[in-house]
């Protein structure tokens, strides 16, 4: 967890104050099929899939790909908590294997790494941590907030946040899409979010105008990787 993060061009550069959000949307259905056919999360198949569209990204830079150190939020409520009001949200660390050509591969490695993530506690000792944290001193909480939003610590976060499956309405128009957008810290170029309303599966990925590149080549490379996965179910 500790580990520093190698920074990683275009992801990890200084950034401007332009942004730009690219949209993609695909039935909640296919994320299943994949889940069902190796026995994964809906997470596990989000995060192999950006693993692949980060691929092709640097690919396209004439970069080599290499894994990406990915800062994922999780929810720690338990379920006897989940009528409670706000969020109880810690993070993992997941290393994106973006250096790994074969599709089923990659999503075995995803579910290699966020298995052992999990089994060693890696949550619920951060949310420990940062609640430890906050009962320190102003100047502490400043120090250690800096350091865990930096470009040494991960490379880019990657979240999922988990919509209403019911329908919703305001003044009688039905909510169809609704598209997170993850903030940049400084470092960090680019954010990708996905968040789920009734049957779809609607991802944001948001980033600094300028640094990444054309951010809308990376949510077609999103599709691509995701129709990979998609041909293995």
């Amino acid at each position: 967890t500790l580990r520093p993060a190698k920074p990683v061009a275009p992801l990890n550069e200084p950034i401007s104050p332009g942004r730009r959000l690219a949209r993609v949307s695909r039935p909640l259905a296919e994320l299943q099929r994949v889940r069902k056919r190796f026995r994964a999360t809906v997470n596990d198949v989000y995060l192999a899939a950006a693993a692949g569209a980060l691929r092709r990204l640097l690919q396209e830079r004439g970069q080599q790909p290499l894994p990406l150190k990915t800062m994922v939020p999780v929810s720690v409520r338990d379920d006897g908590q989940l009528d409670e009001l706000g969020n109880r949200i810690s993070f993992m660390f997941v290393e994106l294997p973006c250096d790994e050509p074969d599709a089923e591969r990659r999503l075995r490695r995803v579910q290699m790494a966020t298995s052992e993530s999990k089994e060693v506690g890696d949550p619920g000792v951060s949310e420990l941590a940062l609640r430890l944290i906050g009962y320190g001193p102003r100047t502490l909480r400043r120090v250690v907030a800096r350091a865990m939003a930096s470009p040494r610590m991960f490379n880019l976060v990657v979240s999922n946040i988990p919509g209403p499956r019911e329908p919703m309405y305001m003044r009688g128009c039905e909510l169809k899409e609704a598209y997170p957008v993850v903030p940049l810290a400084d470092g960090h170029a680019l954010s990708i979010g996905m968040t789920t309303i009734q049957d779809r599966a609607c991802f944001g990925l948001f980033a600094d105008r300028r640094s990444p590149g054309d951010v809308d080549r990376l949510a077609h490379a999103l599709e691509e990787s995701t129709d990979e996965l998609l041909a293995l179910a």
